[in-house]
């Protein structure tokens, strides 16, 4: 497809990576973000009244459609929602991360980047759990590939809810924790209902590791009987423990968001956990939706489109500068409309609650070249 150079003018530009928080014009052109001085538009989008994003990031999804039973294809589901980059949290273990990489990630119109799962066999299929048994983890291979495909993978995935892990003990995610720093890549770890509960996972994960679904309400949560967050997963969100909200069709409450935001606990990073089991369904829908949660909740627009854009994008592989609108970055651009809308939200235990905004995408810009736009913008 032919790149055009594209004037965005008028549009109230939301940019947390540079403070950016005015209207202003925004240029896109050959790819990138250019200065808006320097080259003639071919064409011009007028966003008065409307709010400019970079493209939006995903950072857990599930985006390996035919290789998996749950996967959704990201340039056909996503794209339309403002969406330009994912990262998929382990779909795909040693026995099919090849074919992900090669015949689907490197096909793409998107960014992805993924985890790869310490069960060989991945989230293949939906009828049962990955085995999580330590004497099944490959540790050449996944040197192998982290070494053969440094751009795209980022970790290792393990999920440690109890219904998940059987009969091992806790002393499976500290050797996840091990075999992860020996690789010198990040831990993603999946902790609805975790096994030994949420203080002892906080406890060891690493800076820069990721704590999945950080306000589940099954099991052990991040909220203690006081009704605080507890001291240990503030001690790690402090030390550079990431918070993903992952939404997931099981993972997210409202009465531990509800307290958490209360106690001033934001995540550090809002994403869907999106899925075939979910996709256009509530309670997970799009980012965009799942982004309107967070809105009803009280959350600072600013704050929920930094969840969304640099800080995710600080945690990829990031040579393309995704995640911002700086001068130089990849164009990859979403146009937003904030809809005054009557819609009730759900969470995971079915409990519900009535919001008033929606965020609705009208326009995405992907590697500079326009893949979506509303028929009414």
């Amino acid at each position: 497809m032919m790149k055009f150079n594209i004037l965005i003018k008028n549009g109230h530009v939301i940019d947390p990576a540079n403070n950016v928080d005015v209207v202003k014009n925004i240029m896109v052109s050959n790819g990138y973000i250019v200065d808006d001085n320097s080259v003639l538009p071919d064409f011009v989008i007028d966003a008065a009244g409307k709010y400019v994003f970079p493209g939006l990031i995903d950072y857990h999804a599930h985006v390996f459609p035919k290789g998996t039973e749950l996967g959704v294809d990201p340039d056909i589901s996503m794209l339309n929602q403002g969406v330009t980059s994912v990262v998929d949290a382990g779909s795909a273990g040693v026995g099919s991360m090849e074919m992900f990489v090669e015949d689907f990630i490197c096909r793409s119109k998107m960014n992805i980047q993924a985890y790869i799962n310490l069960c060989p066999a991945g989230l293949i299929t939906m009828k049962y759990h990955e085995d999580f048994n330590p004497k099944f983890w490959d540790e050449d291979s996944l040197r192998q590939f982290f070494e053969k495909y440094p751009d795209i993978l980022l970790g290792l995935k393990i999920r440690i809810s109890k219904s998940i892990f059987g009969s091992l003990d806790f002393e499976v995610v500290e050797k996840a924790v091990t075999l992860a720093d020996k690789l010198k890549v990040k831990l993603c770890v999946h902790s609805t209902d975790p096994v030994a509960g949420m203080a002892k996972l906080a406890n060891v994960l690493r800076p820069g590791d990721i704590l999945a679904h950080c306000y589940h309400g099954t099991g052990d949560t991040i909220i203690g009987d006081d009704g605080h967050v507890i001291p240990e997963i503030k001690e790690a969100k402090q030390r550079g423990v990431i918070m993903d909200a992952a939404n997931g069709s099981n993972h997210w409450s409202f009465v531990t968001a509800e307290a958490a935001i209360a106690d001033g606990f934001y995540p550090d990073v809002i994403s869907t956990d999106l899925s075939c089991k979910t996709l256009y369904k509530d309670p997970v829908f799009s980012l965009p939706y799942v982004m309107s949660k967070y809105l009803m909740l009280g959350m600072p627009l600013n704050e929920i489109i930094k969840a969304v854009t640099v800080t995710p994008a600080s945690l990829m592989h990031n040579k393309k500068e995704l995640g911002t609108l700086n001068v130089g970055a990849e164009g990859n651009v979403s146009i937003f409309d904030i809809a005054e809308k009557d819609i009730t939200f759900s969470d995971t235990q079915k409990r519900t609650r009535n919001g008033k905004q929606a965020l609705v995408p009208l326009l995405t810009i992907c590697k500079g070249e326009v893949v979506y736009r509303s028929m009414a913008f």
